[in-house]
């Protein structure tokens, strides 16, 4: 469905909201439609995918019934406005209803994903898709449509990445591309902290074995870009306006506390400072092999 609101803003308009200065982004507004849709669906009672359904589903590892498009061989690299359109044609938000134990009122969690099909194929992590408080889940476009999540297709919790099914025609998708080194520009496309569209830049810095729990060694990649909460899922592009991966987490570098001398008596701690952070990001390669392509 589409949102009143957000179709008044839409109509005769060439961008999506955020994009220039005639179509700013009400943030507000929008974060609060999504939300009031995922209520919608849960109270309804008629969720199409139940929570117990879909942390079942998650644990299948492979779908034998998607093919994802790879990159192409492009002409010329897209400037910032293209790449910015093509990300916020593909985005989406994603809302997960869920109920606390203080109150009668619905609360929503909030992420991003980017479609990889036309057919309503989503790309996102497994973290997102394994929300274990969600009751009722669903995805809405950069053009205000809302569409319940009917099935989660596959994941790989340790490469942290999901593909998701909503039933929707004609999407705007990103090709995958597994194969950009170290050192190539990239936009970082996502919605961060209730904050929606925002495009930043950086470079690949590097990939890495990361070797946390749950992890197992699987490879990420690290970028400069900046992002946060509420991003995981947010592609990220190259200059041709190919998914390389997606946001996954972050990880803090802090100073060491000093260390006191010897015998040294009432000196009071102080605060480590941050120093970086390290953006690891999911690679498309691992997005690929969810359908058993390399």
């Amino acid at each position: 469905m589409l949102f009143p609101a957000l179709l008044a803003v839409l109509i005769g308009a060439t961008s999506f909201p955020g994009a220039d200065v005639d179509h700013a982004a009400d943030d507000r507004q929008i974060f609060a439609q999504l939300e009031r849709a995922t209520a919608a669906l849960a109270e309804s009672g008629n969720v199409p995918l139940k929570r117990e359904a879909r942390l079942q589903q998650c644990q299948r590892a492979h779908t034998d019934t998607v093919s994802l498009k790879r990159h192409g061989i492009a002409a010329a690299e897209l400037d910032g406005v293209e790449i910015y359109r093509r990300a916020a044609q593909a985005s989406v938000l994603i809302g997960s209803a869920y109920k606390c134990d203080k109150c009668t009122k619905w609360h929503n969690t909030l992420a991003t994903g980017f479609a990889v099909t036309a057919d309503g194929v989503i790309a996102t992590n497994h973290h997102v898709a394994a929300n274990a408080s969600g009751e009722a889940m669903g995805v809405m476009t950069g053009d205000g449509r809302f569409f319940p999540v009917l099935e989660v297709l596959a994941t790989d919790k340790a490469h942290d990445v999901a593909l998701l099914r909503v039933d929707a025609k004609g999407l705007a998708f990103l090709p995958l591309r597994d194969d950009a080194p170290a050192g190539v520009p990239i936009r970082c496309y996502s919605h961060p902290a209730n904050t929606f569209g925002c495009l930043s830049e950086g470079i690949i810095a590097r990939y890495t074995r990361l070797n946390e729990p749950d992890r197992n060694g699987a490879v990420f990649m690290q970028i400069t870009a900046d992002y946060a909460r509420g991003s995981s899922g947010g592609p990220v592009l190259d200059a041709y306006g190919n998914a390389l991966g997606m946001v996954a987490s972050t990880s803090p570098v802090f100073t060491a506390p000093p260390i006191p001398p010897a015998g040294a008596k009432d000196i009071k701690p102080s605060t480590p400072s941050q120093q970086m952070v390290r953006h690891n990001c999911a690679t498309a390669r691992a997005i690929l092999e969810l359908t058993g392509q390399k």
